[in-house]
């Protein structure tokens, strides 16, 4: 199950890691500035406790607890808590033939646990928002290629550890990691049903889970999510999610 609450803004719904995206991915959409927003997301990989704000016009953040392995799944070795920072700002506004582009980074300063990089660019046609994204790190893991940024340098083609970068308990910059490693594609649409007030919506997850997947709290997950959002008011979010091929969520955004 996924609880989550907040300020939501039409069209720029929280993910469940509480910047703005689809379910669990981010797009390249942004909210109104000076928005502050409290999620919280409860799965069985791991409760999330999200503050975002919107900082400037196009650079958002957000502040981020986890409880790994909430329920001690039977069998899991999983025990970590974990802080973390994400930071993701505006690259290209969006233009009549041109989407909306952004990058971001999860865990700037973390143990490395959600550890990813994105580039992603969403684009809005009548009433679906499109988005697709290129990710590193996590979101690099899933049917993974070669990094793109290795004919820049070949110091992208391979990632440092997690023990190499953030310190010992995350309070350093993982800066030496970021846009390193293999890469995966991910994307997402959103489809607006405006008379019901109800959204659609299906993603492409680049995230394996391979470090879930090993200490045994998952077993292969799905890469596809989808969700039905309902929006009562402009301040009123409710979202049924089926993640990952076995987890119903419940995510509820004010």
């Amino acid at each position: 199950m996924v609880l989550g609450s907040g300020v939501a803004v039409a069209g720029n719904d929280a993910s469940d890691f509480g910047t703005s995206g689809l379910i669990k991915m981010p797009n390249a959409r942004m909210s109104l500035d000076g928005t502050l927003r409290a999620t919280i997301t409860i799965d069985e990989v791991a409760n999330l406790y999200n503050i975002t704000f919107q900082a400037l016009p196009k650079v958002q953040a957000t502040f981020r607890y986890a409880i790994f392995n909430p329920n001690n799944v039977q069998g899991s070795r999983d025990v970590l808590r974990d802080r973390s920072y994400e930071i993701k700002a505006e690259v290209f506004a969006e233009r009549f033939l041109t989407p909306q582009i952004a990058i971001g980074a999860r865990d700037v300063l973390g143990t490395g646990a959600w550890e990813g990089e994105y580039l992603v660019a969403s684009k809005q046609w009548k009433s679906f928002d499109v988005s697709f994204g290129i990710g590193w790190g996590r979101l690099g893991t899933r049917s993974g290629f070669s990094n793109p940024l290795r004919v820049l340098s070949d110091r992208f083609e391979r990632r440092p550890g997690n023990r190499s970068t953030g310190g010992r308990f995350g309070g350093e910059s993982r800066g030496a990691s970021f846009f390193r490693g293999d890469a995966s594609l991910f994307g997402g649409i959103a489809y607006q049903i405006a008379e019901l007030r109800l959204t659609l919506l299906a993603e492409y997850e680049s995230d394996r889970y391979d470090r879930e997947v090993a200490l045994n709290t998952l077993e292969e997950p799905s890469a596809f999510n989808f969700a039905l959002a309902w929006q009562p008011n402009s301040n009123t979010l409710l979202r049924l999610s089926w993640l990952r091929g076995d987890t119903l969520g419940i995510t509820l955004s004010s």
